[in-house]
């Protein structure tokens, strides 16, 4: 009877300890330290945004990247220059909507880099600047005078350019004599506001006087090929190739012939045309596919054009050219094997440091072997 009270007990103590939870001690539950690492960001550290980036730049990289920005408004301006630095007379950069310069109409960007929001304070001496050097006529007053920093502008002055000119101008001429007339320039000792200068800027229009937040600079600065090369995160998809048109175009007629010379060769005739070609399968097949590949990497040289600098397309045609010359240069039954020697070697040619790396299929490097046939530094034929 006992040992059956004690296995009946035994069961109630186990059901009860697995059922009812224990209770936690909540001072000994301690919160992770850190968070975990990976492994993406041990090698490459951590992200950050182009906005972060920004904040880094120095005065001069701020500078070139608002030359970027303008230069990606191509619609609207024919040209842009960069002047700032010592002596740039209130214009770091230029931006013109014709082709006569500042003979035309133009909008001016003043970089301002500052570890902080712009307030008015920041602006005097530029506007300033532009009351002044547009008063001596050293440039016409442009349409739009664009402050940009990389901390953007703080309430104060945002108010001012954005619906409150009047106030800016009272500040500009309220502040002169003890913000702007020493300064304006190391040439004279100062620029006193009086007489017609002072009527000038009095009858001054403030209202070309704009701001443009980072976003927006972005937003633009992202249409560019300069782009990916400062703040990265890879190449968008590459659209389709286009198909060869029916008729061999003007771009095509160098290398085509190229083509002809290798095939004459191959038939032991002294001048190939269509014709012979048409009626040799071999040879058709071989035209109608370099034509495929040719304009396969005329897609890939436009989409460089669109998202990367100038010079990296040709870059990888010099990574293609270096690894087929040895086959170029060496000896061959006749012109047509040597084409088919060069792009089978041109399919093996490692590319691992170029940007366009992800984006480059067979097609390409055989086709980046006619365009350079097309740009005269290959010949198939003695």
């Amino acid at each position: 009877m006992k040992l059956i009270i004690d296995i009946i007990s035994y069961f109630v103590l186990f059901f009860n300890y697995a059922v009812v939870p224990m209770p936690l001690d909540l001072k000994e539950i301690k919160p992770q330290a850190v968070a975990p690492a990976y492994s993406d960001v041990v090698t490459n550290g951590p992200n950050i945004t182009p906005q972060q980036y920004i904040q880094l730049y120095s005065a001069d990289q701020w500078e070139s990247f608002v030359e970027e920005y303008a230069d990606g408004l191509k619609s609207k301006y024919s040209s842009v220059l960069r002047i700032g630095g010592a002596g740039d007379k209130g214009v770091d950069v230029a931006a013109f909507k014709t082709t006569e310069a500042f003979k035309g109409n133009w909008d001016n960007y003043q970089c301002k880099h500052y570890d902080h929001a712009l307030h008015p304070g920041d602006v005097i001496l530029e506007m300033g600047k532009l009351c002044y050097y547009t008063f001596i006529k050293e440039y016409p007053v442009p349409d739009n005078y664009f402050i940009v920093g990389p901390q953007g502008v703080g309430t104060s002055l945002a108010k001012m350019l954005r619906g409150n000119h009047a106030e800016l101008k009272k500040i500009v001429i309220d502040k002169w004599a003890e913000k702007i007339a020493a300064h304006i320039t190391k040439t004279v000792d100062s620029i006193p506001l009086e007489g017609d200068l002072a009527n000038y800027v009095n009858a001054f229009d403030f209202s070309i006087v704009k701001d443009i937040t980072v976003l927006n600079l972005l937003e633009i600065h992202r249409t560019t090929s300069y782009y990916h090369h400062r703040f990265g995160g890879g190449l968008p998809s590459r659209p389709a190739a286009n198909t060869p048109p029916a008729q061999i175009a003007a771009i095509e007629v160098v290398y085509i012939q190229k083509l002809m010379n290798a095939y004459a060769e191959f038939l032991k005739i002294s001048d190939c045309k269509i014709t012979d070609v048409d009626g040799n399968d071999t040879l058709k097949k071989h035209l109608q596919k370099a034509r495929v590949q040719f304009y396969s990497a005329e897609s890939l040289h436009q989409f460089s054009r669109d998202y990367l600098q100038t010079g990296e397309y040709e870059r990888l045609q010099d990574y293609i050219y270096e690894g087929v010359e040895n086959i170029i240069v060496a000896e061959h039954a006749n012109g047509f094997e040597r084409v088919k020697a060069a792009v089978q070697e041109a399919y093996k040619i490692q590319i691992d440091s170029h940007p366009l790396k992800e984006r480059l299929n067979p097609l390409d490097r055989a086709g980046i072997c006619h365009q350079l046939a097309n740009n005269d530094r290959i010949n198939w034929t003695k």
